[in-house]
């Protein structure tokens, strides 16, 4: 069996060739360079400690009984449970709009999500991920606030003026009547009909991909990396989704529980746990869905582009998950494998005008990858799981 592999806890910064925009990271991210080695001494070396504790028994339980009815049940249990919680919050006027609630949720998540991927994990590869925990969690916090300046730009450009004649239409359209639980997944469905066609413009769209590589910069999936957006796609966002949920007014609680079932679902997405998820995938973007979307492969990558659901990639022809194959765990970006990790080159990189700077030396491999794998060309933990036919 192979061990997690530990890595450089120093993040790849932009390459030589981008002489300027190497200087502007250097010098202009002094601050959050300090955030970055801060982090990586404060939570990422102490919290890999505490999880390798967790890999003897990791490697007693292949196999075991109590481990299949886990990948089984572990899913649609956290699916009722979130569902529950969601109402359970939203009756006591819980929001996600304190910072208390914010700086908490990661943590929560992290204790809940992070011992289960060690235990159960898809690819042990990617149980650590030298400093990249620091800048998911950068990225996490510094989301609200463009989110927050998106809105911004809504009242400044006088957009909101617009919602604000369309709102109350909205409350005349919703099925309000409907049962609750009915009304989440309605609302959750309808929202990703539109996040399905701004991500696959994301990808077909040369100017937008810019911006949307960096969540595809990531060279690991696990339960935090599915936050990691660049700025402009945030604002972007919020502009995309502003008019058409000016016409969707369900409650408050609604869209609390909501947004509880999306995180839950996010989970899932990006998690690297090794669940039996089978037809849980023709419904949700979960599991083997989303890793070969990460794929560095284009002809492979360019699918499932479903948020929560994956039934619009069904509809419309582009979902992507063969029945007798695992997916590999190789990922990331294959034209640019020299994409900037750092926060501060993520930010710069999408600005830069000669793209080709990230992309392979000379000699080295662009990161493609066949779907099918080899089970004798992998490591023990994943040969087994690329031998397994999915029924």
């Amino acid at each position: 069996m192979t061990h997690a592999q530990a890595r450089p806890l120093e993040n790849r910064t932009l390459p030589p060739a981008a002489r300027l925009a190497r200087q502007i990271e250097k010098w202009g991210r002094l601050p959050i360079n300090l955030l970055e080695h801060a982090g990586s001494y404060v939570i990422v070396r102490p919290m890999n400690w505490a999880l390798r504790h967790l890999d003897g028994l990791s490697y007693r339980s292949e196999g075991t009984l109590l481990r299949r009815v886990l990948q089984h049940t572990i899913f649609p249990a956290a699916l009722i449970i979130s569902l529950w919680l969601g109402f359970e919050l939203a009756a006591n006027d819980v929001t996600f709009n304190s910072l208390l609630t914010l700086a908490l949720l990661p943590v929560i998540m992290g204790l809940l999500v992070a011992p289960v991927e060690r235990l159960m994990p898809f690819s042990r590869k990617w149980l650590e991920g030298g400093n990249d925990t620091t800048v998911d969690l950068i990225f996490f916090v510094s989301g609200a606030f463009w989110n927050g300046f998106g809105k911004y730009l809504l009242q400044v450009l006088f957009i909101l003026s617009l919602i604000e004649v369309l709102e109350p239409y909205g409350h005349g359209l919703w099925p309000s009547e409907l049962p609750g639980v009915v009304q989440v997944f309605l609302l959750i469905l309808i929202k990703d009909f539109f996040r399905y066609w701004l991500h696959r413009a994301m990808h077909e769209v040369p100017f937008l991909w810019r911006f949307h590589a960096a969540h595809h910069s990531v060279e690991r999936l696990y339960w935090l990396n599915g936050i990691r957006s660049h700025p402009v796609e945030v604002v972007i966002q919020v502009f995309f989704y502003a008019l058409p949920f000016a016409l969707l007014q369900p409650s408050e609680e609604i869209v609390m529980v909501a947004i509880m079932m999306q995180l839950c679902i996010g989970v899932f997405q990006h998690g690297n746990m090794d669940l039996k998820l089978r037809f849980w995938e023709y419904i949700f973007s979960i599991g083997d869905n989303h890793r070969y979307h990460h794929y560095p492969n284009k002809e492979v990558g360019d699918s499932n582009y479903g948020g929560e659901f994956i039934v619009w990639d069904i509809l419309f022809g582009t979902f992507h998950n063969p029945k007798n194959e695992r997916p590999s765990d190789n990922i990331g970006i294959g034209t640019a494998p020299n994409y900037p990790l750092t926060v501060a080159g993520l930010l710069i990189a999408p600005f830069l005008p000669d793209q080709t700077v990230f992309g392979p030396k000379d000699g080295q491999a662009s990161g493609g990858v066949q779907p099918a794998l080899d089970p004798a060309s992998l490591p023990s933990d994943i040969a087994l799981q690329a031998g397994e036919v999915r029924t």
